[in-house]
């Protein structure tokens, strides 16, 4: 491994730790990472040093040392041209039932292997010296060239000791791609339907149960890093094959503990069947390709994740005149599960509501390939009015993610086969857009004339009724949100006023 990959600040302290008699490596994820041909996102240091000699060695160094964060965990983080590095002694580690993530005591140990030995999987558990020597004692970089993802030993032990790793697994399934591997589980159910790109031949045996131990926002960090990589859709079938998404977390409150599912509401959707004639997959694995087709952004990921939660509940299912599956309103029903659950899971009202909106809109788009612009401009007017969003921008934005979901919905059926029909989507997307982005203000502040404008004109009073009325009129399509045309309807409007006056005092 040439030692180029190296940043400056990181042979710094591997140099320097060298000169002082200890053995210091490039340790976990920057290994993997440099091993795959990425950039590390950070890089982390394990050494023989006990904390108090790698502090001497950074005063000798003259290095600033952050208080000493984890302290009790052997830790401590150096700071080098504005760039932390944490730098860890050697440790053992030692799990019970009280915390579900945090060692409930460590030590120091003497060697690297039993270092590397506790661990979470075996591509994270490498260590690269400055000279480029890798140490790797569980296989890690054959699993890398399979693209295996599996455990350091026993996986039930290790997920025993620290439950965050069932998540974690599932996470670097997504991110990586990688197949997770569990020895004993060859004979558990299948989880898909074969010949789809999310089958998963066998089940996996995860002491679900555990995850009750983990905080919230432990589990919602996880959950987001998962469903915004780029292979989203297989660490989500992971999650349903291993029993997780029916999992439980918790959340503190007023010194009380809240038990907080994490997403059973998503469990029947796999082996949903839909209308073949427009469905690829079962519900669950169209969820997943319409995942995977989009943006890694939170708020259209999370959109697509929920979008046809509603779909198959008894009060939606219907059967067609075919006798096909259909789910009239399942949009509507969605939305109400959506809110339901990213309230539960914590997040701010602003982000609840947008990927509400986001799914009770999804089904919008697919009627006005046929119907045109005059029912978008129906619908957008509608939206301007009615949707809750503040500003024009807001609007904008929301629509801009609203068509990516749309696409993303569109390409996960046979659609995706017909290039004209998706073609005529983004078409259809891009007017959308440019519609709200100069034809559809939302609050009177998005008007091309200022309350402070015609305050020159008429009573501080009137301003609000006539800036409403001018909104409406814009919104209505009747007049072009531009200044001239703006005055020129407000002076048209005070004469039609001043006339009906006039008229009522003879």
């Amino acid at each position: 491994m040439p030692d180029l990959f190296f940043p400056s600040y990181t042979k710094k302290i591997l140099s320097a730790l060298n000169a002082a008699g200890y053995e210091a490596y490039l340790v976990g994820g920057a290994v993997r990472d440099l091993l795959l041909g990425k950039s590390p996102d950070d890089y982390d240091i394990t050494t023989n040093a006990l904390p108090e000699q790698v502090l001497a060695v950074c005063k000798q160094q003259d290095w600033k040392t952050v208080d000493q964060l984890g302290h009790n965990f052997g830790c401590v983080v150096i700071v080098i041209n504005g760039v932390a590095t944490e730098v860890t002694t050697f440790r053992g580690e030692r799990y019970n039932d009280e915390d579900m993530h945090r060692p409930a005591a460590t030590w120091f140990c003497s060697s690297l292997r039993e270092d590397l030995s506790r661990r979470d999987f075996t591509v994270n558990a490498m260590a690269l010296s400055l000279n480029g020597t890798l140490y790797d004692y569980f296989g890690g970089q054959q699993d890398l060239q399979q693209k295996i993802l599996r455990t350091v030993g026993d996986a039930k032990q290790r997920f025993h000791e620290d439950a965050l790793r069932m998540l974690r697994a599932c996470r670097f399934v997504a991110q990586l791609g990688f197949t997770y591997e569990q020895a004993g589980c060859e004979t558990l159910p299948a989880c898909g339907a074969p010949n789809t790109p999310y089958y998963l031949p066998h089940g996996y045996s995860f002491p679900v149960e555990r995850c009750a131990g983990l905080s919230l926002e432990r589990v919602r960090k996880e959950l987001e890093k998962l469903i915004t990589s780029e292979y989203a859709g297989k660490g989500l079938m992971l999650m349903m094959a291993t029993g997780l998404l029916g999992a439980n977390c918790h959340a503190r409150e007023n010194g009380s503990d809240t038990i907080i599912p994490i997403l059973p509401e998503a469990l029947h959707l796999l082996g949903l069947h839909q209308n073949p004639r427009f469905h690829l997959y079962d519900t669950w694995e169209h969820t997943l390709l319409a995942i995977d087709n989009s943006p890694h952004d939170l708020a259209i990921r999370w959109a697509l994740v929920l979008h046809d939660l509603g779909k198959g509940l008894p009060n939606v299912r219907k059967l067609n005149k075919e006798g096909q599956p259909s789910d009239p309103g399942h949009e509507a029903e969605s939305a109400i599960m959506a809110k339901a659950i990213l309230t539960r899971l914590g997040y701010n009202k602003s982000f609840v509501h947008l990927v509400t909106w986001l799914v009770a809109q999804h089904m919008r788009f697919a009627p006005m390939l046929l119907t045109g612009e005059r029912t978008l401009l129906r619908w957008v007017r509608s939206e301007a009015a009615n949707s809750g969003f503040r500003t024009q921008a807001e609007l904008t934005q929301a629509y801009s993610l609203l068509v990516e979901v749309f696409l993303a919905d569109m390409g996960a059926t046979h659609a995706r086969e017909n290039e004209q029909l998706m073609a005529e989507g983004r078409l259809l997307g891009r007017q959308v857009v440019e519609l709200v982005r100069t034809r559809m203000p939302v609050c009177t502040k998005d008007l091309a004339v200022s309350g402070r404008e015609l305050l020159e004109l008429i009573p501080r009073a009137d301003i609000k009724n006539i800036l409403f009325y001018l909104l409406e009129r814009v919104q209505s399509g009747n007049l072009p949100n531009e200044k001239e045309a703006l005055l020129t309807a407000f002076h048209k409007h005070q004469r039609r006023k001043a006339t009906i006056s006039s008229g009522d005092n003879v």
